[in-house]
């Protein structure tokens, strides 16, 4: 049976929906969920579907699958009594944020390693499977028979992701919220570029792009967390809420 792996945290009036990348877990992000929630931010972090499950389970789920559960984490905020939720994403989960910064109102986002540039380049669906299998116990034998026999359903992800991610990267410029852009210099998947994209094409006003030179890809739990915890703190704590009551 399927476990929620969803976490609410709540600390104040203020709302953070975080998210977490591609292949991952909402444990990859509750740190920084804990250390919002302790300076002030109530935060909900859903866990997609497929992930943390099984490959014959994943792979049955798509990029557009998962939206819908970052949009729906959202949604219960709004039925929570929080009417000003700023986004923060990890990975794929800032490019979640990228995409609602296009088609919803949030007070603010802030994509970290988020993989949005007219030139996709990411490490494959096979890599990703391959990890969470050596880290379930699984021979690297077995491991790739069970690759080679997912093979069609791994190219059928594989292309649905980068057209999820090419339709965000041609509707960047409709974004106009305020933008935090976390990128680590040592990320082994994208290249730093992609944050310099993001910064340049955004038409937001107020909008502050951060590198972290000792930082790879899971930046939200590397050697610079801390400083990325206090720049998130500060970037939302510098933001004119509105202070409001929450059921």
């Amino acid at each position: 049976m399927s476990t929620d792996r969803s976490f609410l945290i709540k600390a104040g009036s203020r709302a953070v929906l975080l998210l977490h990348g591609f292949a991952g877990t909402t444990e990859d992000v509750r740190e920084l969920g804990e250390y919002l929630a302790e300076n002030g931010y109530t935060v909900y972090a859903p866990n997609y579907r497929g992930h943390g499950e099984e490959p014959a389970i994943f792979l049955k789920t798509t990029p557009d699958m998962w939206y819908e559960d970052a949009t729906a984490g959202y949604k219960y905020l709004q039925d929570q009594g929080y009417h000003e939720i700023a986004i923060v994403g990890a990975a794929m989960g800032g490019v979640f944020a990228l995409k609602m910064a296009e088609t919803f109102a949030p007070k603010a986002i802030a994509p970290l390693c988020a993989n949005v540039n007219r030139k996709m380049r990411y490490i494959p669906v096979e890599n990703y499977l391959l990890k969470s299998m050596r880290k379930d116990g699984i021979a690297e034998q077995d491991a790739q028979v069970m690759l080679t026999n997912y093979a069609p359903e791994i190219g059928k992800m594989a292309d649905a992701r980068s057209e999820f991610y090419k339709t965000v990267a041609s509707e960047i410029e409709r974004i106009e919220v305020p933008t935090m852009i976390g990128q680590g210099c040592r990320d082994e998947e994208i290249s730093a570029d992609d944050a310099n994209y993001i910064f340049k094409n955004i038409h937001s006003d107020d909008k502050q792009l951060c590198f972290y030179a000792g930082s790879g890809h899971d930046i939200t739990n590397d050697c610079e967390k801390d400083i990325l915890g206090e720049d998130l703190v500060y970037f939302l704590d510098d933001l004119m809420w509105l202070e409001q009551e929450v059921m």
